[in-house]
């Protein structure tokens, strides 16, 4: 009996240790289980490159150049209108400043990505508002937009952005002709008439662009001092009926060119750039204009006469 009752605890201590170390294996795994899910658990920065030969002026990105960045749940924004810069104009974009990084979900729910260009913190809503009446700054009035990149995530950050024109450009080429000296076209002014100025574009969803019907105006384009060259960004229209060209040339005249009388230019359509080559004469215009993607050229030329 006695034997009986030492065995007995025996075999209860080494249940009792088992028990014990069981209880402490699973504790340790439980332990290593939440620390591997907490370290899994970390949201991972948005990292951004973009497209760089869409943009207008140089066909680069400049050094400090910003874009808004909208992170998008669905419809909901996770971020908005978030400020992101190109340090170096390489095209690789980094937050602006540390409260500006988007962070990707730690569960790896998928988020979608758009943006545009120049950043404006008016653009909170989504809502960009343009404003071309104002020609001295190109680079200020060139909206671009992306195409929305879907599916990106903590693990697939990078979201490779691909941005495109939205408005309308037109770059005139003169130089002097018949009765005109290269100097004479120095100081030259021109203006392009019937033009609308001021309108909104959707940055998130679509980059569709929306005009605010008001009173037409007449654009001063930016045109170099010694007259050579003059260039302006436009909102689109679906006709250029009642548009006139007018060069204004000290010592030399006031001449006019009727845009619609180009075949190619009966509209301003989104994302193209339309290139006059002028030649001024003293008692005439000679046009040569030609219509071209903004950022890939495949126009053909066409001629026309202006007094």
């Amino acid at each position: 009996m006695k034997m009986e009752k030492i065995l007995f605890n025996r075999i209860s201590m080494a249940l009792i240790f088992f028990a014990l170390i069981t209880t402490q294996l699973f504790t340790s795994c439980s332990s290593n289980d939440e620390e591997q899910a907490s370290g899994n658990q970390q949201p991972v920065k948005l990292i951004i490159t973009a497209d760089i030969s869409t943009r207008a002026a140089n066909a680069a990105w400049a050094a400090g150049d910003k874009i808004g960045v909208f992170s998008m749940d669905g419809a909901t924004a996770s971020y908005s209108n978030m400020s992101y810069t190109t340090e170096s104009g390489n095209g690789n974009f980094t937050p602006s400043s540390e409260d500006q990084t988007i962070m990707l979900p730690y569960d790896n729910s998928s988020r979608t990505i758009a943006a545009y260009y120049p950043f404006t913190a008016a653009a909170a809503t989504g809502t960009y508002s343009i404003d071309v009446s104002n020609q001295a700054n190109q680079e200020a009035i060139d909206l671009l937009v992306a195409n929305p990149v879907s599916n990106i995530t903590k693990l697939s950050p990078v979201a490779a952005l691909e941005f495109h024109h939205k408005l309308v450009k037109i770059a005139l080429t003169m130089s002097p002709g018949e009765g005109v000296t290269a100097e004479q076209l120095a100081n030259m002014t021109v203006t392009i008439s019937n033009q609308q100025t001021t309108g909104t574009c959707d940055v998130i969803n679509n980059g569709n662009v929306s005009v605010t019907p008001a009173a037409a105006s007449t654009i001063t384009l930016l045109t170099t001092n010694n007259g050579t060259s003059s260039e302006a960004i436009l909102l689109p229209a679906t006709t250029t009926a009642g548009m006139t060209l007018t060069f204004n040339i000290p010592g030399a005249g006031v001449y006019t060119w009727t845009v619609n009388s180009a075949a190619k230019s009966q509209s301003f359509d989104a994302g193209n750039k339309y290139k006059y080559d002028i030649s001024i004469n003293k008692t005439s215009i000679i046009v040569n204009s030609t219509i071209e993607d903004w950022t890939q050229g495949n126009g053909e030329g066409e001629n026309g006469n202006a007094l």
